[in-house]
């Protein structure tokens, strides 16, 4: 994906370009005020760009209607030209009618569904991100494990809970954790903290002094972890 502007009465549009295997040139608007144009790799630029100057009046005018909305719809929906975080880094969200698919382009998450109903979408995008989770906080669990094992501390289950405000819990009396799907917006840091935490409850179910020594001892810096996930990845999906 690339940006791009076009001049018109004094106004400089931007608009977003991305190549793709399509037979023509497709531009849109979507409800945030982007203007999103997809076209053949193999379309001249040229072609690309004097396509959307053509299309400038058309475009100024739906902007101009959509300018009082922009801005009305909730964080937790899924919109196109959204910007969305995984493990850390942000992506642009391109919504496509199509058969069911998810996958990263460069700074792109594509989004491909039958229906662009927001609850559909939010529901795929949910599935999608959980298997994503489950496989990622196992990796991790490899990395951090190993550091509480000579404590006695046996590897849990994982299972992954969309919560609302908590990153994770565990039950002391039981082998599993519970981890915070929106874990998946943060850098794997951020994550190995919480999955520590966690793990570190077996041996010390309250947040006493002792508690507190070992995570410093373990992960010196997780203050600047936790500060990190709670200051830039509070909010939903």
């Amino acid at each position: 994906m690339s940006r791009h502007t076009i001049p018109f009465e004094g106004i400089e549009i931007e608009y977003e370009l991305t190549r793709k295997n399509v037979k023509y040139i497709n531009l849109r608007v979507n409800k945030y005020g982007k203007v999103v144009v997809s076209a053949g790799k193999h379309v001249p630029f040229e072609a690309i760009d004097e396509f959307v100057s053509s299309k400038a009046f058309w475009i100024i005018t739906h902007l101009a209607e959509i300018e009082k909305i922009k801005n009305d719809m909730p964080d937790t929906s899924l919109y196109d030209g959204k910007t969305v975080y995984y493990l850390g880094k942000p992506y642009h969200l391109l919504l496509e009618r199509g058969e069911k698919n998810i996958f990263f382009e460069g700074e792109t998450l594509n989004l491909y569904y039958p229906t662009m109903k927001s609850d559909a979408l939010k529901e795929v995008y949910l599935e999608w991100l959980k298997a994503e989770a489950e496989k990622k906080f196992e990796e991790i669990m490899d990395r951090i494990h190993p550091l509480v094992a000579e404590y006695h501390i046996k590897r849990p289950q994982i299972k992954v809970r969309n919560m609302k405000s908590i990153w994770g819990s565990c039950t002391t009396t039981g082998s599993a954790i519970r981890l915070n799907l929106q874990l998946m917006k943060a850098e794997e840091a951020c994550i190995e903290q919480v999955i520590l935490h966690e793990l570190l409850h077996f041996r010390y179910p309250n947040h006493g002094k002792s508690f507190y020594d070992l995570l410093e001892q373990l992960m010196p810096d997780w203050k600047e972890r936790k500060e990190k996930l709670e200051k830039n990845f509070k909010d939903g999906v």
